[in-house]
């Protein structure tokens, strides 16, 4: 697997240890995948990503990558790979940030997805919840990941298919247990990619 060389992956050698099957060859693979849908976006956004970004594994150089992770290491850069880029890897919850985004100019990723981000208090629940719903309509493909047998991911990735005003054109099933460090409640997983209405 051809990954390019990433700064920000330096930053957290060995934090969050629980996690570091992230690192392996088969959590890395979803990323080749979701990139490859991702390749005619001028603008990548990714809610998560943590320890491997989505940044690396782009194959083409977009006008703009945006990740928002809550534990993610800040990290801000003008170019990618030496091409003219801005890069921002925003440490918070997506709740919480001011995204303005142009209708169908953006490729969405988020590889793990869980309702557990949403939060506990109702109000703020239905916020983030509307939230990542305009994320998704209003993007020109979305590439979700979840674990099956993970009820707070597999949950949210229903209730996205049923309320989005998308169609499902890909689902791929993972087997991700040969990943060392890997839970065998998570370690079955599956991958949409879904098309909005309107792209």
């Amino acid at each position: 697997m051809n990954v390019q060389p990433n700064p920000w992956e330096d930053n957290i050698p060995g934090s969050y240890p629980d996690m570091d099957y992230l690192l392996s060859e088969a959590a890395r693979s979803r990323y080749v995948i979701a990139a490859h849908y991702m390749r005619d976006c001028p603008i990548v956004v990714e809610i998560g990503g943590f320890k491997t970004p989505i940044t690396a594994y782009l194959t083409h150089t977009p006008e703009r990558v945006l990740m928002v992770d809550p534990i993610v290491q800040a990290y801000h850069s003008n170019e990618l790979r030496g091409a003219r880029c801005r890069v921002d890897h925003v440490r918070g919850r997506f709740q919480d940030h001011d995204f303005e985004l142009p209708r169908g100019d953006y490729g969405f990723v988020c590889l793990g997805v869980s309702l557990k981000h949403f939060g506990e208090e109702p109000a703020r629940r239905a916020e983030g919840w509307s939230k990542w719903l305009r994320l998704v309509d209003q993007s020109r493909v979305a590439v979700l990941e979840y674990a099956l047998d993970w009820a707070l991911g597999s949950e949210l990735a229903r209730r996205t298919v049923a309320e989005s005003n998308t169609r499902v054109i890909v689902q791929m099933d993972l087997d991700m247990s040969m990943s060392p460090g890997m839970d065998t409640a998570h370690s079955r997983r599956r991958l949409l990619v879904l098309r909005p209405e309107h792209a």
